[in-house]
């Protein structure tokens, strides 16, 4: 029986997840489906923890994380098995606090070993000429709000200070965190806070986003 070229193929109406493609894995005919394949592409999951995949890793923050008291790190997004390679990654930190004289403090770790990290994390200004450490969730002043920032090189430790105010208590802000890092020896990826203080409370919330994409 003759093959028939794919351009000969009536055209697929839509690019649906159960629509299948012919592949050869190790010798034998199989199929594949366009969800497989990307599954492949991107691996997702809606959780505080995930596998990485190979490629692109989201993970979708689903449920709070407990209350976190005082000045103790704690992980609240992981992804494990994240292995030798150069990575970018992109926290978009949604978080809380209980007063709003309560600031956060963010970290970001790796459990390997790395040979280069360095990290910045955002966040809008209270005040909209020159920024305060405070977080803001509604900046719309006339003149424009400023971004305050944070940097670092060093892995699992406070990137550069706490904040010390949010503009609204049990109230979302909005914090982005991203980097960049070269791994030697496999390890798990993980987003850290804590309260600015002994005694403050702070929490992430669901629908915190990280995204880590593997370079080479």
């Amino acid at each position: 029986m003759a093959d028939t070229k794919i351009s000969a193929l009536a055209a697929a109406t839509v690019a649906a997840a159960a629509n299948e493609l012919a592949i050869n894995e190790a010798g034998t005919s199989k199929k594949l489906t366009v969800n497989l394949l990307r599954e492949f592409m991107i691996k997702r999951a809606a959780d505080s923890t995930m596998v990485a995949g190979e490629f692109i890793s989201w993970l979708v923050l689903s449920a709070n994380s407990t209350d976190i008291t005082g000045l103790v790190l704690t992980t609240v997004m992981e992804m494990t098995g994240v292995g030798v390679g150069r990575y970018y990654f992109r926290c978009q930190l949604v978080f809380q606090t209980t007063a709003t004289s309560t600031g956060i403090g963010v970290a970001v770790d790796h459990t390997g070993t790395l040979t280069q990290f360095a990290v910045v994390n955002k966040w809008v200004d209270t005040l909209a000429t020159a920024t305060t450490g405070g977080v803001m969730n509604a900046g719309a002043v006339a003149a424009g709000n400023v971004y305050g920032s944070h940097s670092s090189i060093t892995k699992n430790t406070l990137i550069g200070a706490v904040n010390v105010t949010v503009q609204a208590a049990n109230s979302d802000h909005l914090m982005i965190i991203e980097g960049f890092f070269v791994v030697s020896v496999t390890g798990s990826l993980q987003i850290k806070l804590e309260a600015e203080a002994a005694g403050l409370v702070c929490r992430a919330m669901q629908g915190s986003f990280l995204e880590l994409k593997k370079l080479s």
